[in-house]
């Protein structure tokens, strides 16, 4: 038994009209943001023991600091990576956490280097790591809808 397919001009689809489906292209860049923000969650958690903090009363501020945002940030990332559908609203808690993670040093005054200065620089690089996350997704989202076929 041999497969015949059709040569006929009216059968082949112009390059135009092929456009992916929304979602399995979506699908992928919910992959590239959950997994950076599920380890972003673990790093937050695990930096009181890989930077060494001293047992001051700022650096366990700031670790405390660390690990309510690193909950949050695991949390949606496991969300990304589980649910279909992920809007606005989580591009928005993730650049949250990162604008905060950038501001916490002096909000919550571990800024200096002798009380807990690792954890200011590791506090600035993350939460510019989440804006960045942010970003590119918010952006992503938007061309996914601007592509999406009509």
């Amino acid at each position: 038994m041999a497969l015949l397919t059709s040569t006929r001009t009216r059968d082949v689809v112009p390059w135009e009209r092929i456009v992916p489906p929304r979602h399995l292209w979506w699908a992928d860049q919910r992959e590239a943001v959950g997994y950076p923000l599920i380890l972003i969650g673990v790093w937050l958690y695990a930096t009181i023991a890989v930077l060494d903090y001293p047992m001051t009363y700022q650096a366990q501020e700031a670790h405390l600091n660390e690990i309510m945002v690193g909950i949050v940030v695991l949390l949606n990332g496991i969300a990304r990576l589980a649910r279909t559908k992920t809007g606005r609203a989580s591009d928005v808690v993730v650049g949250l956490s990162g604008v905060w993670l950038v501001v916490a040093p002096w909000a919550v005054g571990y800024s200096h280097y002798s009380e807990a200065g690792q954890a200011a620089v590791a506090d600035w690089v993350t939460g510019g790591l989440l804006i960045l996350l942010a970003v590119y997704s918010s952006v992503a989202l938007t061309v996914s809808e601007r592509t999406r076929p009509r």
